[in-house]
């Protein structure tokens, strides 16, 4: 049996979404490998039982609603005051909305920017001043990491989400260029961008078994992915073993991408009787 990881020893993470979903894979899945983990989300009530049930007391949970500037600069003033820096910083905070563009309210639009993309950029300029201090802290290791967690609607488009591609978008990009600007100090930042996962997010998106059914008959692994193996792919790009990643976005989709959407083109060759 191998030995447990121990990446994060001695690192503190803030996981914004950290209470749900890929956030909560993610909270757990740094706490295991010996971080002092933050997760902040909106309902901190709920995001505290699931810790618990999870046998995570020593999650802290923070009430944040990353559109709200005084509640996210609280977030990080309170880890500062605590911890005196920030190691790792996970955005990984989301909204869902399918609907045709013709028929969306900007209000709706500006629902889904607000938080899929103007939240994590409040994230990140507020928490860097701690990300410095990490990297700038006696005996440690010199560095710091950003993921954001982002979608394959970043680098493709879906109908009705034009919204929410166009927020994923932007923030693959604002990650590569604050990647541009921080690689120099010692502070990464990447993506990582999954494909359908078994979220309540997806659930709710999926609706229908039939509509699921139509989900996964186009991954061709043949299901959805688990937030767990996301975690996992955010737990190495935040890891000071992944130091020469820095702008990559890391696509874990069950192969969705590997292919261009053309039919099986071995069926539609297939011999039909005598050469």
């Amino acid at each position: 049996m191998s030995a447990p990881l121990t990446r994060f020893a001695d690192k503190v993470a803030v996981v914004v979404g950290g209470t749900a979903g890929i956030g909560f894979a993610t909270a757990l899945r740094l706490r295991s490998e010996g971080a002092t983990v933050i997760a902040a989300a909106r309902d901190a009530e709920r995001g505290r039982r699931n810790l618990d049930d999870a046998g995570a007391p020593d999650v802290a949970v923070v009430a944040v609603d990353v559109t709200d500037e005084e509640r996210v600069e609280a977030l990080f003033a309170g880890v500062g005051a605590t911890h005196g820096r920030v190691d790792v910083v996970v955005n990984s905070a989301g909204v869902l909305w399918v609907e045709r563009f013709d028929t969306m309210t900007h209000r709706a639009w500006e629902k889904v920017l607000r938080t899929n993309l103007d939240g994590p950029v409040r994230v990140c300029r507020v928490a860097l001043p701690w990300l410095r201090a990490a990297v700038a802290r006696p005996g440690g290791t010199g560095t710091a990491s950003i993921v954001n967690v982002c979608s394959l609607d970043a680098v493709a488009a879906d109908k009705g989400m034009s919204a929410y591609n166009a927020a994923k978008a932007g923030l693959l990009n604002f990650t590569r260029a604050l990647a541009l600007e921080l690689a120099p100090e010692g502070i990464r930042a990447n993506v990582v961008s999954p494909g359908a996962i078994d979220t309540d997010m997806t659930a709710a998106a999926t609706g229908s078994m039939h509509a699921s059914e139509q989900f996964r008959a186009a991954i061709p692994v043949g299901r959805f992915g688990r937030p767990e193996e996301i975690a996992a792919a955010v737990a190495f790009a935040a890891a000071d073993e992944a130091s020469f990643l820095v702008g990559s976005n890391i696509v874990v989709d069950g192969g969705v991408t590997s292919g261009t959407g053309h039919p099986d083109l071995l069926e539609m060759f297939r011999p039909r009787g005598d050469a």
